[in-house]
Protein backbone atom coordinates (compact mmCIF):
# COMPACT_ATOMS: atom_id res chain seq x y z
CA UNK A 1 0.00 0.00 0.00
CA UNK A 2 1.36 3.52 -0.96
CA UNK A 3 -0.01 6.19 1.46
CA UNK A 4 -0.24 9.55 0.71
CA UNK A 5 -1.50 13.03 1.58
CA UNK A 6 0.11 15.58 -0.26
CA UNK A 7 0.96 16.41 -3.48
CA UNK A 8 4.81 15.58 -3.61
CA UNK A 9 3.25 12.39 -2.45
CA UNK A 10 1.03 11.84 -5.52
CA UNK A 11 3.55 12.81 -8.27
CA UNK A 12 6.01 10.58 -6.53
CA UNK A 13 3.37 7.88 -7.03
CA UNK A 14 2.84 8.88 -10.77
CA UNK A 15 6.69 8.89 -11.44
CA UNK A 16 6.39 5.05 -9.61
CA UNK A 17 3.75 3.79 -12.24
CA UNK A 18 5.31 5.73 -15.15
CA UNK A 19 8.90 3.89 -13.79
CA UNK A 20 7.26 0.47 -13.75
CA UNK A 21 6.12 0.47 -16.82
CA UNK A 22 9.06 1.12 -18.21
CA UNK A 23 10.28 -1.54 -15.97
CA UNK A 24 7.80 -3.91 -17.61
CA UNK A 25 7.80 -2.73 -21.23
CA UNK A 26 11.86 -2.87 -20.99
CA UNK A 27 12.25 -6.47 -19.51
CA UNK A 28 9.24 -8.10 -21.95
CA UNK A 29 11.35 -6.06 -25.01
CA UNK A 30 13.95 -8.11 -23.78
CA UNK A 31 12.60 -11.29 -23.74
CA UNK A 32 10.24 -10.96 -26.57
CA UNK A 33 11.16 -13.12 -29.43
CA UNK A 34 9.02 -11.60 -31.93
CA UNK A 35 11.09 -8.67 -33.79
CA UNK A 36 7.50 -6.55 -34.02
CA UNK A 37 6.54 -7.34 -30.72
CA UNK A 38 10.53 -6.45 -29.47
CA UNK A 39 10.35 -2.79 -31.61
CA UNK A 40 6.56 -2.03 -30.10
CA UNK A 41 7.44 -2.85 -26.54
CA UNK A 42 10.91 -0.90 -26.55
CA UNK A 43 9.47 2.12 -27.86
CA UNK A 44 7.01 1.63 -25.19
CA UNK A 45 9.61 1.58 -22.48
CA UNK A 46 11.22 4.83 -23.94
CA UNK A 47 8.07 6.80 -23.77
CA UNK A 48 7.03 6.39 -20.40
CA UNK A 49 9.91 7.03 -19.48
CA UNK A 50 9.52 10.43 -21.27
CA UNK A 51 6.31 10.12 -19.02
CA UNK A 52 8.15 9.66 -15.79
CA UNK A 53 10.46 12.70 -16.83
CA UNK A 54 7.09 14.85 -17.31
CA UNK A 55 5.87 14.34 -13.88
CA UNK A 56 9.13 15.15 -12.20
CA UNK A 57 9.04 18.42 -14.07
CA UNK A 58 5.27 18.87 -13.06
CA UNK A 59 6.62 18.58 -9.45
CA UNK A 60 9.64 20.45 -9.88
CA UNK A 61 6.58 23.46 -10.91
CA UNK A 62 4.78 22.60 -7.97
CA UNK A 63 6.02 24.42 -4.89
CA UNK A 64 5.36 27.85 -5.73
CA UNK A 65 1.90 27.29 -7.04
CA UNK A 66 0.77 24.44 -4.64
CA UNK A 67 1.08 23.66 -0.83
CA UNK A 68 3.62 20.92 -0.21
CA UNK A 69 1.74 20.24 3.24
CA UNK A 70 -1.56 19.22 1.67
CA UNK A 71 -4.11 18.33 -0.87
CA UNK A 72 -7.43 20.62 -0.90
CA UNK A 73 -9.68 17.95 -0.51
CA UNK A 74 -11.63 18.46 3.07
CA UNK A 75 -14.05 15.60 2.35
CA UNK A 76 -11.08 12.81 1.74
CA UNK A 77 -12.79 12.30 -1.20
CA UNK A 78 -10.12 12.68 -4.36
CA UNK A 79 -7.37 10.97 -1.80
CA UNK A 80 -10.06 7.89 -1.35
CA UNK A 81 -9.94 7.68 -4.69
CA UNK A 82 -6.40 8.14 -5.46
CA UNK A 83 -5.36 5.94 -2.76
CA UNK A 84 -7.54 3.38 -3.73
CA UNK A 85 -6.71 3.21 -7.48
CA UNK A 86 -3.29 3.23 -6.39
CA UNK A 87 -3.50 0.31 -4.01
CA UNK A 88 -5.21 -1.67 -7.23
CA UNK A 89 -3.25 0.16 -9.86
CA UNK A 90 -1.54 -3.63 -11.71
CA UNK A 91 2.34 -2.95 -10.84
CA UNK A 92 1.57 -1.42 -7.47
CA UNK A 93 -0.11 -4.12 -6.02
CA UNK A 94 2.31 -6.89 -7.69
CA UNK A 95 5.78 -6.22 -9.63
CA UNK A 96 6.54 -5.74 -12.76
CA UNK A 97 9.86 -8.82 -12.84
CA UNK A 98 6.97 -10.64 -10.91
CA UNK A 99 4.25 -10.14 -13.85
CA UNK A 100 6.64 -10.74 -16.54
CA UNK A 101 7.19 -14.08 -14.58
CA UNK A 102 4.06 -15.75 -14.99
CA UNK A 103 2.69 -14.31 -19.30
CA UNK A 104 4.40 -16.83 -22.12
CA UNK A 105 2.88 -15.27 -25.14
CA UNK A 106 3.00 -11.80 -27.07
CA UNK A 107 -0.70 -12.02 -26.54
CA UNK A 108 -0.36 -12.45 -22.90
CA UNK A 109 2.17 -9.46 -22.75
CA UNK A 110 -0.09 -6.89 -24.42
CA UNK A 111 -2.74 -8.17 -22.31
CA UNK A 112 -0.98 -6.97 -19.29
CA UNK A 113 0.68 -4.30 -20.45
CA UNK A 114 -2.97 -2.83 -21.79
CA UNK A 115 -4.24 -3.67 -18.26
CA UNK A 116 -1.12 -1.26 -16.83
CA UNK A 117 -2.47 1.23 -19.71
CA UNK A 118 -6.28 1.51 -18.25
CA UNK A 119 -4.59 1.45 -14.56
CA UNK A 120 -2.75 4.23 -15.52
CA UNK A 121 -5.07 6.68 -17.05
CA UNK A 122 -7.40 5.99 -14.38
CA UNK A 123 -4.94 7.02 -11.73
CA UNK A 124 -4.22 10.28 -14.08
CA UNK A 125 -7.71 11.19 -14.41
CA UNK A 126 -7.72 11.30 -10.72
CA UNK A 127 -4.71 12.82 -9.69
CA UNK A 128 -5.61 15.94 -12.30
CA UNK A 129 -8.70 16.60 -10.13
CA UNK A 130 -6.24 17.55 -7.09
CA UNK A 131 -4.08 20.20 -8.98
CA UNK A 132 -5.13 23.60 -8.39
CA UNK A 133 -4.12 25.35 -11.49
CA UNK A 134 -5.20 24.90 -15.39
CA UNK A 135 -1.14 24.04 -16.10
CA UNK A 136 -1.21 21.18 -14.23
CA UNK A 137 -4.12 19.52 -15.55
CA UNK A 138 -3.26 20.63 -19.54
CA UNK A 139 -0.14 18.87 -18.61
CA UNK A 140 -1.70 15.40 -17.16
CA UNK A 141 -4.20 15.95 -19.68
CA UNK A 142 -1.81 15.31 -22.55
CA UNK A 143 0.11 12.09 -20.52
CA UNK A 144 -3.75 10.95 -20.34
CA UNK A 145 -3.87 11.04 -24.20
CA UNK A 146 -0.72 9.87 -24.47
CA UNK A 147 -1.34 6.40 -22.21
CA UNK A 148 -5.13 6.42 -23.76
CA UNK A 149 -3.11 6.16 -27.41
CA UNK A 150 -0.83 3.25 -25.86
CA UNK A 151 -4.19 1.48 -25.70
CA UNK A 152 -4.76 2.18 -28.91
CA UNK A 153 -1.22 0.88 -30.12
CA UNK A 154 -1.49 -2.49 -28.15
CA UNK A 155 -4.96 -2.84 -29.27
CA UNK A 156 -4.07 -2.87 -32.61
CA UNK A 157 -0.61 -4.94 -32.47
CA UNK A 158 -2.83 -7.76 -30.75
CA UNK A 159 -5.12 -7.64 -33.76
CA UNK A 160 -2.31 -7.88 -36.65
CA UNK A 161 -0.62 -10.41 -34.20
CA UNK A 162 -3.40 -12.52 -33.55
CA UNK A 163 -4.65 -12.25 -37.82
CA UNK A 164 -1.12 -12.39 -38.89
CA UNK A 165 1.37 -13.67 -36.09
CA UNK A 166 3.03 -10.54 -36.69
CA UNK A 167 2.45 -6.67 -34.75
CA UNK A 168 3.51 -3.43 -35.59
CA UNK A 169 3.47 -0.11 -33.95
CA UNK A 170 0.49 1.83 -35.26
Amino acid sequence: MFVFGTAEDVFTMAIRIEENGCAFYAGAAARAENRQIKTLLDSLAQMEQGHADAFKALRKDLPGSFPADAIWDPEGLAESYLQATADTHIFTVESAESRLQRVKTPSEVIDLAMQFEKDSVTFFVGMKEILPEPKGRNEIDKLILAEMGHIRMLTHAKKQFMDTGTAHIA
